[in-house]
């Protein structure tokens, strides 16, 4: 199935292209500024009572012999943890961990609520792939941003974020804290089922890892954002 419309490779593009623009912000010395004291002095423990939901994830790549992509179907596993940090209430925060086994490709997202003041962001997102060292593109090397989408088939719409490399395979994706920025990250990630998060790999060609919330990963993420809603 086409990404979008009859020109996925030409739809990669374009999509990387606009989330780059909305990325440029001058806020990005203090973003990176702050990233150690985002990763450091936290424990994150599953809580065995919270909601299990499954999906559909598939990633399509680039491919020069095949317009439409080389697509590989996988899955994606959700549920809610919550992140102990020194000094801090428990915050809750959504796991997102993701299989592509034609590509030996792993994935594990966490999406939470932002709770340094220093950083003028609303949600952080933090991404961390494992793939083989021998793939034919290499590893990940870059991730623009993110997209949600109603639909499996239909153009994503860029969350109004800032994505930056923390480490090898691992990025970490801060969304505006800007108060129409908010508005409309919020109402995206509450209404839309799909992301969409676009790659590059070493060589330089693009990939889009698709994945599914699925109709019970939507109870996760409504009592996540319920609960990161509350003033604290």
């Amino acid at each position: 199935m086409p990404i979008i419309g009859s020109e996925p490779g030409v739809a990669l593009r374009s999509w990387l292209f606009s989330i780059q623009r909305i990325a440029r912000r001058n806020l990005l010395l203090l973003f990176i500024g702050v990233l150690p004291s985002l990763v450091i002095a936290t424990t994150v423990k599953a809580d065995p009572a919270v909601t299990v939901a499954r999906g559909v994830a598939f990633v399509i790549n680039e491919d020069p012999s095949n317009p439409l992509g080389q697509r590989q179907a996988g899955s994606v596993l959700w549920r809610t943890d919550r992140i102990k940090t020194v000094g801090q209430p428990d915050e809750l925060v959504i796991h997102a961990e993701v299989g592509i086994p034609e590509m030996n490709m792993t994935m594990t997202m966490d999406l939470r609520r932002n709770t340094d003041k220093s950083l003028p962001r609303s949600l952080l997102v933090e991404l961390k792939y494992v793939l083989p060292r021998d793939m034919a593109g290499g590893s990940v090397i870059s991730v623009p941003g993110i997209m949600m989408k109603f639909a499996e088939s239909v153009r994503g719409t860029p969350l109004a974020a800032q994505s930056v490399k923390i480490a090898e395979g691992s990025f970490l994706i801060g969304l505006s804290n800007r108060e129409a920025d908010r508005a409309r990250n919020l109402q995206l990630l509450k209404e839309r089922a799909w992301f969409d998060i676009p790659m590059i790999y070493a060589n330089q060609h693009r990939g889009i890892l698709s994945i599914e919330k699925s109709f019970r990963g939507e109870d996760i993420f409504y009592e996540a954002m319920t609960a990161w809603e509350r003033p604290r």
